[in-house]
């Protein structure tokens, strides 16, 4: 369930051997001569390598490169074959080299087209909801990010051909991307062979899943009048109501608009507002959530339980 995955192979890994050993199985080399000294880049693949004095980084999509595409999803098994790909091409061991970036993801066949379903996605602790189109919603921290989109419309978009079995389909993409301090985030000294051994690679689905768990569900509601008995039960009903269909964007607009008219007395008050309004459009007042929700978390749990 591997996606990008960029690796650092420091100078001391290479047993005191030359980085620039490896220039001469690169295409596409461009040279660079200035104060830093001597460095090159190149490709292998999908993969642009990078040498200089310090050592040779690897940037690309793993699953690509082994595949000929990332529609996709690599397996534990296929991880570890794809490693030893990199390794026979570039005539080192890659199996050592530090992963400094790792995505982990897979593509689901929905019902409806993605964009439909991030309506129901809210806000989630620690993380900023970002919605950068109409087919693309981003969760993003300091050190890691979600991504939600529709694979469908970037393989169009990129002529990218989609295999005859997924042609026709919607397909959701959701990645859990892991973008800084590795080592600290999984508490390991985390090294490419690591990544498929099976004590490794069960946790880290486990925490694709966990992830997205923890995203607010904003149900899918609808008018239920019958313990509606007062003009403030009412008032808070339409209120609620109301709030659960705006878009998360729509929220965040107006929080940072307070904060930069310094509309409240102190940070806490910002804090209880937007947990105030988390409140409201989780509300379980009225109807259970949307279908299509249920029809996430059923597909995200399954691919969780029997990834391999």
């Amino acid at each position: 369930m591997y996606d990008t995955v960029d690796f650092w192979i420091n100078r001391v890994g290479l047993s005191g051997a030359s980085p620039f050993g490896t220039q001469q199985y690169l295409s596409n080399i461009t040279e660079r001569n200035n104060e830093n000294g001597y460095s090159c880049n190149g490709n292998v693949g999908d993969y642009k390598i990078n040498i200089s004095d310090n050592g040779i980084s690897l940037k690309g999509s793993l699953s690509k490169h082994y595949y000929g595409d990332n529609l996709h999803t690599l397996t534990r098994r296929d991880t570890q074959h794809a490693i030893e790909k990199l390794s026979e091409q570039l005539h080192l061991d890659v199996g050592k080299a530090k992963p400094t970036r790792l995505d982990v993801s897979t593509i689901v066949c929905t019902r409806r087209p993605a964009a439909d379903y991030y309506r129901w996605l809210g806000a989630k602790p620690y993380f900023e909801r970002v919605q950068t189109t109409t087919d693309t919603v981003y969760y993003i921290n300091y050190q890691k990010r979600l991504c939600f989109y529709d694979k469908a419309k970037q393989a169009e978009a990129k002529n990218i051909p989609i295999p005859p079995i997924l042609q026709n389909s919607n397909l959701l993409r959701y990645e859990l991307r892991f973008t800084k301090r590795l080592n600290k985030q999984f508490n390991t000294d985390l090294t490419a062979t690591k990544l498929y051994d099976k004590d490794f690679y069960r946790p880290v689905i486990q925490s694709w899943y966990d992830e997205f768990k923890s995203i607010k569900i904003i149900n899918n509601k609808s008018f239920m009048t019958n313990d509606i008995t007062t003009l403030k039960g009412a008032k808070a009903a339409i209120i609620a109501y109301s709030m659960q269909r705006l878009e998360q964007d729509v929220i965040n607009e107006f929080l940072s608009v307070l904060r930069a008219n310094n509309s409240l007395k102190s940070r806490s008050d910002y804090t209880r507002v937007k947990e105030y309004i988390n409140k409201m459009r989780t509300a379980s007042d009225f109807e259970d959530k949307s279908d299509l929700i249920k029809e996430l978390q059923e597909k995200f749990f399954d691919i969780a339980r029997y990834a391999r």
